[in-house]
């Protein structure tokens, strides 16, 4: 056979509805008991419960003097008036009518006796029954009761409006109760209502601070007018707007006169530099074409001089003196008649008139200089004066805003104490008459009809939390089971086959080779457990297998399954086949067989004892039985000695199939041994009792001493979902 191991995949596994089912019907008698005890305990402290009376009444809050608070404690600054929001009124009020004060005020009214709570001064709790907690007396007890039996809510119509009605209601057991408990309480908080919003001493106080308002006030105004009388300023701001007007208008009117001069100063440069280009006097007329008598004359000398030189020309030689002499002076005369004009002209001159009339506009301009030069100086010092007022009424201004600003709050407070003196009036009018702004719509009603307890209601709750419970305490319980119940867990926690689930069956015993005690409804299970065992060994009739059946702890059936295994194996009539009792300390294949004990197994290894006779044929055909025998050694010793490794290859050689049934992996250390020796082991385990980590544990170890572990047999497995269900799902 071969030695693989077949590998399962492991993967998170979905839950369905069928596995919640499985949960259900395993753990049934919990959810059965949880429910029932939960029903049954609501329906017994429903009906065993006494009556409960609920008394009613109503009260209505409008804005009203108590909406308003008059602190007479301050005696500086403004006394404001604080007005709180109508919604902020009736939590106070609220918690007024829930005050510890109150209930005290109805317990010594009506008596603690009339609560039922001072008869008896046992410890009413469990801290109290342990002495953890000082017990409470009668009275304290009836307080208590006063005010967890108290509600207090806004009626739901009233809620948004000027006004708001508050809902109380009191349940007590007796109708009478409840009534007179409310009545006395509406009426100790009318009088506590009262007595908080009440201010001591505030009429004497406001009095006191009007009077002393008004000379405050008196003071400021008469110190103000002295002020302004010596300052001459009537309107502190009409008068800073008319000099800073007048500044304003100062300011502009200097830039302007600056401008102009400004312009001025460089039309006169201006004229200035014209001025000394142009000329003073200018040409007024010129006479062309009168006769040079000198021009005449110089001419008619040249031409005396010309026929001079030709006369001497004709005489003497050009090169001579005479002759060159005589060209000279014509040359010199020629040269001064070409500098002399031909004819003459006569110019006249006279004044330049632009010259006079740009010497008036430089005239003109230098005495408009001096002008606004003398504009400028006037407007500076106006300017001048004028900041010089704004700097006294400036000076002044500190003190003429402080007193003006104390005469504001001097008027403020002496109005606003003069107010509260008028309102602290009223208010002593009020609480002298008993006047409030709380109003008692309705008071406290005899209720008719028991208002609890619920009892549809209770019995309801206690049916949804009896099924919740029951399902969280099944769901629990199966969180904390770690034993493997179905092939699924068997393949996610130990990565194993599943080779058969046989399920729990009373009887193990086999009978007779015809009548073999094996119910019909397991036999089938049986059969797969041998197809599976078989699986890729068709034909190979010549070669032996040797299967070893183990479990992780006594009592999972290992034996039951090693017989029956061995018995469907036999059926088969291949050949014969052997099934050896190794549970030496808890033998029972003799048992199932009902066959002999001794000699056995441990005879032949420790006593050397023929194998001849020991080995004896079962109620089932081909099927033979080697039990324990009697044990006589150390047991370890016995299985690592050479005598069973030859009597176990001599066994493998008569038998076609050696069935070993093996004792429990982690109690006996020589099952590791005789584990190895097999071609395969099937893990037998306990469905709902075999802790999946201890086989995981028995795993290991038989894959560390590299025996076979070729797949799991769940064993005693119980279907908790009845067939009909489990075919619908």
């Amino acid at each position: 056979m071969s030695k693989e191991i077949i590998e399962i995949e492991a993967g998170p596994r979905q839950t369905s509805l069928r596995d919640l089912y499985y949960i259900f019907f395993r753990h049934k008698w919990k959810l059965i008991l949880v429910f029932l005890a939960v029903v049954v305990i609501v329906a017994v402290f429903t009906f065993s419960a006494a009556d409960i009376y609920r008394s009613e009444a109503k009260l209505l809050v409008l804005i009203g003097r108590e909406s308003v608070t008059l602190d007479p404690t301050a005696t500086t600054g403004p006394i404001i008036a604080v007005g709180r929001s109508l919604e902020s009124e009736v939590n106070t009020e609220m918690e007024i009518l829930k005050s510890r004060e109150n209930a005290e005020n109805v317990v010594n009214s009506i008596g603690p006796e009339a609560f039922q709570v001072g008869k008896a001064e046992a410890p009413s709790n469990l801290l109290e029954r342990l002495g953890v907690s000082v017990p409470l007396s009668g009275r304290d007890r009836a307080v208590l009761s006063v005010i967890e039996n108290l509600d207090v809510e806004v009626v739901e119509g009233s809620r948004g409006s000027s006004s708001k009605i508050i809902g109380v209601s009191y349940e007590a057991q007796s109708p009478k109760l409840a009534q007179q408990v409310l009545t006395k309480l509406i009426d100790s908080y009318m009088e506590k209502h009262i007595a908080v919003h009440r201010t001591p001493g505030s009429y004497q106080f406001f009095t006191e601070q009007v009077g002393q308002s008004r000379s405050k006030l008196e003071q400021s105004e008469k110190e103000l007018e002295n002020l302004k009388s010596q300052t001459g300023i009537s309107s502190l701001a009409e008068q800073r707007g008319v000099i800073l007007d007048r500044i304003g208008t100062l300011q502009t009117e200097i830039d302007s006169a600056e401008a102009a001069l400004a312009s001025s100063n460089a039309k006169v440069q201006s004229l200035q530099q014209i001025l000394a280009d142009t000329p003073e006097l200018v040409v007024t007329g010129t006479t062309v074409g009168l006769p040079n008598a000198a021009v005449d004359a110089m001419r008619a000398t040249l031409y005396g001089m010309q026929l001079t030189e030709q006369d001497l020309v004709s005489k003497f030689e050009p090169d001579s003196r005479q002759v060159q002499d005589v060209r000279r002076q014509i040359a010199a005369a020629q040269a001064l008649l070409d500098r002399e004009q031909q004819q003459r002209s006569t110019v006249t001159r006279g004044l330049n008139t632009n010259y006079m009339e740009m010497q008036s506009t430089l005239l003109t301009e230098q005495t408009n200089v001096s002008s606004l030069n003398a504009q400028v100086e006037t407007l500076k010092k106006m300017l001048v004066d004028a900041e010089a007022k704004l700097k006294v009424l400036t000076d002044s201004e500190g003190k003429i805003t402080a007193l003006t600003r104390e005469i504001e709050i001097q008027e403020a407070n002496y109005r606003k104490y003069s107010e509260n003196l008028e309102q602290a009036r009223i208010d002593n009018a009020l609480e002298n008459e008993k006047i409030s702004n709380i109003n008692l719509v309705q008071p406290a009603t005899l209720p008719i009809k028991p208002v609890g307890p619920h009892k549809a209601r209770n019995l309801l709750v206690g049916f949804l939390v009896g099924i919740f419970l029951s399902i969280a305490i099944a769901l629990f319980s199966e969180y904390l089971d770690h034993s493997i119940k179905t092939p699924e867990e068997v393949e996610e926690r130990l990565l194993l086959p599943t080779l058969a689930c046989i399920p729990k069956v009373r009887t193990s015993r086999i009978s007779s080779a015809e009548n073999w005690d094996i119910p019909v409804r397991i036999r089938e299970h049986y059969e797969s457990l041998k197809e599976q065992l078989l699986l890729g060994q068709k034909g190979s009739k010549k070669e032996p297998r040797v299967l070893a059946i183990a479990g992780s702890h006594d009592d999972e059936g290992a034996s039951t399954v090693a017989a029956n295994l061995a018995a469907t194996l036999a059926r088969l009539g291949d050949g014969q086949v052997l099934l050896i009792d190794a549970d030496l300390r808890h033998p029972s294949v003799h048992q199932i067989f009902e066959s002999r004990l001794s000699p056995g197994l441990t005879d032949i290894l420790a006593n050397g004892h023929s194998i001849e006779g020991v080995i004896v044929p079962s109620p089932v055909k081909n099927l033979h039985i080697l039990s324990t025998g009697t044990i006589d050694g150390n047991l370890s010793e016995i299985f690592d000695s050479d005598a069973f490794t030859d009597l176990f290859k001599s066994i493998k050689k008569d038998y076609r199939f050696v069935v070993i049934d093996l004792p429990a992996v982690n109690e006996a250390s020589w099952a590791v041994r005789l584990a190895r020796l097999s071609d395969g082991v099937g893990l037998v385990v306990e469905a709902g009792r075999s802790r999946w980590e201890v086989v995981q544990r028995t795993k290991e170890l038989l894959a560390q001493s590299n025996a076979n572990v070729i797949g799991v047999v769940i064993n005693k497995r119980r279907f908790y979902i009845p067939r009909w269900l489990y075919r619908t799902l």
